[in-house]
């Protein structure tokens, strides 16, 4: 399974590297992990069939794999939430775990997992875009982009 980008998401965040004279995003994985997290913080996602076809990499880059396995760490917990398990429910949250994560698999998500993630990532871009509608330089979007996760609590 290949983690994917939706083709508005790579438009948007392609403006602001475009527009921008104070930096640019260093690649396609920081526009899906600030989509992702998004997604996740807001404990909302596309449904399955809405995943994005556009696959962009195979594996988590060099530059987050030391944050991968925080990153799946809040996916999980998202996905508990999202789907009402209580905390005190072990095997339902191992249950859960289990079907998130692959250890024989590279990047040690499940095909689940990595599908849930791209959706997680495609809801969040689709939120960021409806709260930072015309995407500014980088350095204003990262500001509203803080402001936007804070809001979402």
């Amino acid at each position: 399974m290949s983690f994917r980008l939706s083709t508005e998401a790579r438009s948007y965040y392609r403006q602001i590297n475009e527009k921008s004279t104070t930096g640019e995003f260093d690649s396609l994985w920081d526009q899906y992990y600030l989509s992702a997290m998004a997604g996740i913080k807001d404990r909302s996602r596309v449904p399955e069939d809405d995943e994005p076809g556009e696959e962009f990499v195979t594996d988590v880059i060099q530059a987050y794999d030391d944050q991968k396995y925080e990153i799946y760490s809040t996916l999980i917990v998202a996905e508990i939430e999202r789907e009402g398990i209580p905390w005190d429910e072990k095997q339902e949250i191992q249950d859960m775990m289990l079907k998130i994560l692959d250890s024989s698999s590279h990047t040690r998500l499940s095909d689940y997992g990595t599908t849930v993630l791209n959706c997680y990532a495609e809801k969040g871009f689709r939120l960021i875009r409806s709260d930072i509608t015309a995407p500014p330089e980088l350095d204003e979007f990262l500001e509203q982009y803080q402001s936007f996760l804070e809001g979402l609590d």
